[in-house]
């Protein structure tokens, strides 16, 4: 038996040393040496930590004003939570990791009887037994109870204890046989199990496992058979395998070697797995994933929202008012659902619950309301919950790659045969009689993402025709422009002082744009966001043009107002003055934001109001406010790699 003997609060980055737990005494983390947080967000004392040190549970307690988490989901103030085994505390939402840590240590064992002491005995002797070669399993073998002699031989007490010790011999003796045969039989199907393809260009298999299969008639993989000359033959013209987009193999033949394929496909059983034995939740970062009993991963998915594609409220309302508050949508879904599992279909559940890491609700909440949903449709399925931003909030294909990717036991999943259904679809008011406008485009958003087929619920489970729907005016699929500056002749620089002023929405390059134009070429930089107001961004660039150098002013500079500042600081130290407005639409700059916040965990983000207040003071620049110049900027995005490049090229808004 192990007992607790210590307990710690380690950092999975090393980034600090452990920090010692006391039993069931309070410890305060925050920003600290010993944390070595130095975040002006994070409290001194931003989280209450108790071990039980019997238990072995830990309960955690936010102290501070700004949200920290637990494996990504945001704790509410002074609410206590108590930490999943394993689980990871952030001080602040996705930063500062910590970990607790127990140590263990053996309990002295207690005096055992001599019964116990003989019982446990015998079980290790019997356990040795079982590791030795069958020709031990006679006289030697300790597990045999040997016949007790009775002191009067011939008495009818040791004609009975030598007949049960016959019989166990005899039983022991069958046992270990049916083992023997068992596990011949277990090598003589692993090693059958090693026919598979070579990886060379063409998909022929191995010459050595191909002989085997010709010489003996018969392959197997997966508990499946296949004649031996019948692949031969299929494979003997030479046609590759090729992987498509979806990742699955498929042969180019003809419809007449159609049967061929399939009898391979059905052998190799790549299109299905196990099911599972019991139902899982795993929670990970933003992120939890449900697999009900009997889910098996297959290379088919039939993907469904739950809110308004599979269930609706009970109440009416837009909103549940309790975790008990729905219904199945219409009568004919779990019929559907069954139907999709029988053809080969795994059933996917994927939703956004963003009122999980604001607080509205809880996991827990979730987990019984939706294993009623799964109990009610009578289908084994799985369920990922985004449960905030980030790249697992749909229309991002963060849960579609997780899946694909960690939950699907390895099956390759064949785009083409998916499908997705989904309520959030971009429709417009009245698109149906007494119907309204769809909240977002998200659901439709994200399986053009994956590349899947996309149908709405009517379409799907009622056969309506397909509505009018709407995408959003900013396609990132679209192929960007090249071209940096209209007009194209115009020069970005100038040898002369100068005073240059831009003009754009947050999020649309303006930052980058001078750090990688500009400054390189001597331009002094002036910020807001560093410099703090805008009177010492006017200072310094009074101050930059008085030592004859050229400032570049890097704000958003809406109006004419803000923008008269530094027309003014031109005209005072005689130098020209230019203008660049970057052509970036609100809904490209939302893009560009929402990207930044899932490649870089530090940016801070940038709210849809502060992107409205600029559109609503928006007032495009003129010559006559006082600029000699004034150029067009488009957004050309530049990428680290093309991991960064295929993310930003999605729709990552839900409207």
């Amino acid at each position: 038996m192990t007992v607790i003997k210590g307990c710690r609060l380690i950092c999975p980055n090393n980034t600090h040393d452990p920090i010692l737990i006391p039993d069931r005494e309070p410890v305060y983390v925050g920003r600290s040496e010993a944390t070595r947080c130095i975040d002006p967000r994070c409290s001194r004392k931003q989280l209450e930590v108790i071990a039980d040190w019997e238990s072995g549970e830990v309960t955690v307690r936010q102290l501070g004003l700004n949200s920290s988490a637990i494996d990504g989901i945001e704790l509410e103030k002074d609410r206590k939570c108590k930490l999943p085994k394993g689980g990871t505390i952030y001080l602040l939402v996705g930063m500062y990791p910590q970990r607790v840590e127990f140590t263990y240590k053996e309990s002295p064992k207690s005096p055992s009887s001599p019964k116990t002491e003989n019982s446990e005995k015998k079980n290790k002797e019997k356990k040795e037994a079982l590791k030795r070669p069958a020709s031990d399993h006679t006289s030697s073998n300790p597990k045999v109870k040997k016949p007790r002699i009775s002191s009067v031989q011939g008495s009818k007490s040791h004609e009975i204890e030598n007949g049960s010790a016959d019989k166990a011999v005899e039983e022991d003796e069958e046992d270990i046989k049916q083992l023997e045969e068992k596990l011949k039989i277990l090598k003589k199907n692993a090693a059958e199990k090693k026919f598979a393809f070579s990886s060379d260009s063409e998909g022929l298999l191995a010459d050595n496992e191909q002989k085997k299969m010709t010489s003996s008639g018969k392959g197997k993989r997966g508990g499946g058979e296949t004649s031996g000359s019948s692949l031969s033959k299929t494979l003997s013209d030479g046609s590759s395998l090729k992987k498509t987009s979806a990742g699955s193999c498929k042969s180019p033949a003809t419809k007449s070697s159609s049967a061929g394929s399939d009898s391979l496909n059905r052998s190799a059983k790549e299109s299905e797995g196990p099911p599972a034995t019991e139902t899982k939740w795993q929670p990970f970062e933003k992120l939890y994933v449900c697999t009900r009993k009997g889910v098996r991963a297959r290379d088919k998915i039939a993907g469904f929202d739950i809110d308004g594609t599979i269930i609706t409220t009970q109440s009416g309302k837009t909103f549940p008012t309790h975790s008990g508050d729905w219904r199945i949508l219409y009568p004919e879904i779990p019929g559907r659902l069954k139907k999709l599992h029988a053809d080969g279909y795994k059933i996917v559940f994927f939703t956004n619950q963003l009122g999980v890491s604001k607080g509205k609700t809880t996991i827990e909440d979730l987990k019984t309301k939706f294993g009623s949903v799964l109990d009610k449709l009578g289908v084994p399925a799985q369920i990922l919950i985004s449960t905030g931003g980030g790249m697992y909030r749909k229309p991002a294909q963060g849960m579609w790659d997780f899946l694909c990717q960690k939950a699907n036991d390895g099956i390759k999943v064949n785009i083409d045969d998916s499908l997705y259904v989904g309520d959030a679809a971009g429709r417009p008011e009245k698109w149906a009689t007494k119907k309204k406008k769809d909240f977002s485009c998200s659901d439709r958003l994200f399986a053009m993402n994956i590349g899947v087929k996309f149908y709405t619920p009517e379409e799907f489970f009622m056969f309506q025709k397909t509505a009018p729907f709407s995408l959003p005016e900013f396609d990132p699929r679209a192929t960007v422009s090249a071209r940096i500056v209209d007009p194209p002749s115009a020069s970005l620089t100038s040898k002369s002082q100068e005073v240059v002023v831009l003009v754009g929405f947050p999020a649309c390059g303006k930052s980058f744009f001078s750090k990688t134009h500009m400054i390189p070429k001597g331009y002094v930089h002036v910020n807001r966001d560093t410099l703090g107001s805008w009177k010492k961004c006017v200072d310094v660039c009074a101050k930059a043009l008085r030592e004859g150098q050229s400032v570049v002013i890097d704000n958003t500079n809406p109006d004419k107002e803000s923008r008269q500042r530094y027309t003014n600081c031109a005209k005072t130290a005689k130098v020209p003055c230019r203008c660049f407005f970057f052509t970036a639409t609100i809904t490209q700059a939302r893009h560009n934001e929402r990207y930044r916040e899932m490649i870089d965990k530090s940016h801070q983000p940038i709210n849809d109001m502060i992107m409205n207040t600029f559109k609503s003071k928006l007032k495009v620049p003129e010559l006559s406010e006082g600029f000699t110049e004034i150029l067009r900027i488009n957004f050309v995005p530049k990428f680290k790699d093309s991991k960064n490049e295929r993310l930003y090229k999605q729709y990552l808004l839900e409207k």
